[in-house]
């Protein structure tokens, strides 16, 4: 079993694109990254956010649903995801309900996130935790 490590941000002026953040791990069950890979530019105005997640399940339950929920460094308003809003529409915290299976040490890509808020947005954070249920046996 792993030690859960506090996530550190650093914010650098010099980086010209996106911005990582890992929380660890959520319940002892998922590490998640996440980072801005998208910038408004050209007419576009929303951010496009890459998440991927690891079902770092040392017991090796299986999991069919998933809630990842991400903040930010102000409001955002939700676009889109391969998931449903579940709630923070308009909140510096968005939560967003994915139904996954995913067996224990599964690598889960949960594709982009696309979320519109003011010029400086940052992820400063986020978790994806689990049911401990395939629903399935």
């Amino acid at each position: 079993m792993r030690d859960y490590m506090k996530p550190v941000v650093i914010v650098n002026s010099e980086v010209s694109e996106g911005v990582y953040a890992a929380s660890g791990s959520a319940d002892e069950c998922y590490t998640v990254t996440a980072y801005i890979h998208q910038r408004p530019q050209m007419g576009r105005g929303d951010y496009r956010i890459q998440v991927n997640g690891r079902h770092e399940a040392a017991d090796g339950h299986h999991s069919g649903q998933q809630v990842l929920t991400m903040n930010f460094n102000q409001p955002v308003t939700y676009v889109s995801s391969n998931g449903t809003l579940s709630a923070g529409d308009g909140t510096s915290t968005i939560d967003i309900t994915y139904t996954y299976h995913n067996n224990g040490n599964d690598n889960i890509g949960l594709g982009e996130v696309i979320v519109q808020s003011e010029q400086g947005l940052e992820v400063t954070g986020s978790t994806l935790s689990c049911n401990h249920d395939c629903g399935q046996h």
